[in-house]
């Protein structure tokens, strides 16, 4: 084409679709900004804008599309201070708090002067982390838990059996609870789920077992009046799948898509929910309104493989196995790291103490006294306090520093109140030995 003698060429460069893009700033014009800025990345491969539409993706709640291009940035431009940001919305999102957590340190680390660092440090110390420490004189039980779930992710179905069995007897706890309802036939497993209910009512995890129980047991009306109670407790998109599943298998498909417009009302634009409910009304026979709803999604996101896989096969209704599967690989990234970039074991740490002792101890002293005790830890221990399964550790180190501090009261009060006060009491005394041997060599080297 000719301009006043000019030539100006049909096809425009990635700039002109990524500022076109930047313009489409309303809530509801983000779609259009979504395709422009697909555009603006087919003509320049650039991991930047990659990461910007997965960043739009993610406002519009579109998790697996999010983590696709958040994929393609951390291939091509590999792993930043933004991508990893981005990789630690998505993850707790979905539920995934060790990688939330994780991809945020990382964040701090790669870039801490970065856009995002300050979002990410006030995540860390706000964000309400779901670690449950065992209750008082169970904490044998949530190792063998622990182990349990080990022996189940490799196939050793009895043997998950036999130590979820003596995880019950060492303390019956709600995690121990669910394990037994998994592996046990449905009668002998209600009334493990029923107590485990009683201890845990704010997981909906626990009414999907009871649910799945009452369903086999054929009592489909139990089965219903337990998932109508664990409905409002669904508050990420893997809490919001496992709620349709469960429903799904229970015979009860109306709730499930009950949930799946729940969500849609107050999240339009989200893919990943507009998936679910193209499933829900698969399953219940409306092929007019299953076809509009994916439609619908693979307008927001037309490169959706599950949307576009059903839309070949619109005669299969199966649950996308894939979901969460590019979260997967940038969890690998991220843990893969190399190590110089990767916060040890006493750095987390000692990070884990400054909150835990935030306004109580200062830092100063946190850092002086607890390497010199954690350095003395056995390999075994150590690997068990980093991946928080013997909490009577951290509540020794909180004790200790709280003594040391001159805080006797605060330390006692804090004993009382901890889960396995006997195990803490015994190692707050080891530690105690420790520092005094600690204090007696430097003595020595005067």
């Amino acid at each position: 084409m000719k301009t006043n003698g000019k030539v100006v060429p049909f096809e425009r460069p990635a700039a002109y679709w990524a500022v076109r893009a930047r313009r489409h700033h309303a809530p509801d014009r983000q779609p259009d900004a979504a395709r422009l800025l697909r555009k603006a990345l087919e003509k320049s491969g650039d991991p930047g804008i990659a990461l910007e539409l997965s960043t739009l993706y993610g406002n519009m709640d579109c998790y697996t599309a999010a983590e696709r291009y958040l994929l393609r940035a951390a291939v091509t431009g590999g792993l930043t201070g933004e991508v990893c940001f981005g990789i630690a919305c998505c993850a707790l999102n979905r539920g995934e708090e060790a990688l939330g957590e994780e991809a945020l340190d990382q964040c701090l680390r790669l870039d801490p002067d970065g856009r995002y660092a300050e979002r990410a440090q006030d995540i860390l110390e706000t964000y309400p982390w779901t670690y449950d420490a065992p209750p008082p004189g169970r904490a044998r039980s949530d190792v063998l838990c622990h182990r349990a779930r080990e022996a189940l992710a490799a196939g050793r179905r009895a043997d998950a059996l036999v130590l979820s069995r003596r995880a019950w007897e060492k303390g019956p706890t709600a995690e121990a609870a669910w394990l037994l309802g998994a592996l046990l036939p449905p009668d002998a497993s209600v009334p493990y789920l029923r107590r485990g209910l009683r201890m845990s009512a704010d997981k909906p995890e626990g009414y999907f077992f009871l649910a799945d129980a009452y369903a086999r047991q054929g009592k489909r009306e139990k089965a219903r009046a337990v998932l109508g109670r664990a409905l409002a407790l669904c508050d990420t998109l893997r809490r919001c799948e496992g709620f349709c599943e469960a429903a799904w298998r229970a015979g009860c498909p109306d709730l499930a898509l009950q949930a799946a417009e729940d969500k849609l009302r107050r999240l339009p634009l989200s893919a990943d929910y507009l998936r679910l409910k193209y499933l829900c009304l698969r399953r219940l026979g409306d092929g007019d309104q299953a076809a509009r709803a994916l439609e619908a999604l693979l307008e927001i996101d037309p490169d959706d493989a599950a949307g576009l896989w059903y839309r070949r096969h619109p005669e299969q209704a199966q649950t996308d196995m894939g979901s969460g599967a590019m979260l997967a690989a940038l969890g690998g990234m991220v843990y893969a790291l190399p190590a110089r970039l990767r916060p040890g074991r006493l750095n987390r740490l000692l990070h884990m103490l400054t909150m835990m002792l935030a306004g109580q101890v200062e830092i100063p002293l946190i850092y002086r006294a607890a390497p010199p005790l954690w350095r003395r830890l056995s390999p075994g221990e150590k690997r068990a306090l980093d991946e928080r399964r013997s909490p009577h550790l951290t509540g020794a180190f909180a004790v200790l520093l709280l003594l040391s501090a001159g805080k006797a009261g605060q330390a006692a009060q804090l004993l009382l109140s901890a889960p396995g006060r006997k195990r803490i009491l015994r190692q707050t005394r080891r530690m105690i030995r420790w520092s005094e041997e600690e204090t007696r060599h430097a003595v020595h080297q005067l």
